[in-house]
Order: structure tokens, then C-alpha cells, then sequence
């Protein structure tokens, strides 16, 4: 399995994307983008679940991705499958100010897919 399918299919999801997320702020970054391979046709085989994931580390990859020089970025990354029916807004309640504003001044790569992380937990330390 490629690494994409490691983090999807991983017993805890936020723990892969949070190693996923080191190895990309790493100084050899390139490596590990380099390493993001998908193939768009297996989308049709995953269940709803690995679906929403698939969709959240797309996010993911293409927000860092946009800011590290080097970082190749695969065409399925920008699939339109990859869309979230419900708005993903974690660590913030539904009906507060908060989540509102986190989806207003979303970034691009967050907001094309109804994903709404929290930029700070997303930069390295």
C-alpha cells in the first residue's frame, strides 16, 4: 500500500496526519511529497468513511503544499470527489462564532472541500 492508503486506513487517523505532518514540514520535504502518490480510480472503492479522510488530507497536503516551494502535488489532490457533504470544522462547537468565522476566512484549499481545520494546529512548533 502507498502512504496515502497507510494514512487513511490507519487505526488513528489524526496520529498518521500529525506524522504526515512533520515529515512535510521537515527540511527534506520533496522526499515526502514526493511519496504522496494516489490513484484517482481507487476513490470508488472506499467506503464513505475513508472517503471524508482521503478528502481531509487532500486538504491538508495542498494547504502546506501551496507554501513549500519544492512540494510536487499530485493531480488527485484537486479531484472533484473530494468534497465533504457537511462543513468538517473540528474542536469548535456547531453553532458558535467560532466555527462561522473559521469557514469564512478559510483558505482556498480548505474551503473548495468543506474541510475547516484550525491553521495554527497545522504549523510546526
Amino acid at each position: 500500500m502507498g502512504r496515502i492508503l497507510d494514512i487513511i486506513m490507519a487505526e488513528d487517523f489524526n496520529l498518521a496526519l500529525t506524522n504526515l505532518l512533520i515529515d512535510l514540514y521537515c527540511p527534506d520535504y520533496e522526499k515526502y511529497f514526493e511519496e504522496l502518490r494516489f490513484n484517482p480510480a481507487q476513490t470508488d472503492s472506499l467506503t464513505p468513511e475513508e472517503l471524508d479522510k482521503l478528502t481531509k488530507l487532500a486538504a491538508v497536503i495542498e494547504y502546506v503544499g501551496d507554501r513549500r516551494p519544492k512540494a510536487k502535488l499530485y493531480e488527485w489532490i484537486t479531484s472533484d470527489k473530494l468534497k465533504l457533504q457537511e462543513p468538517y470544522t473540528p474542536g469548535v462547537e456547531k453553532e458558535s462564532l467560532q466555527r462561522i468565522k473559521r469557514i469564512i476566512s478559510a483558505p482556498r484549499e480548505f474551503s473548495m472541500r468543506n474541510v475547516f481545520f484550525d491553521e495554527e494546529t497545522l504549523r510546526p512548533v
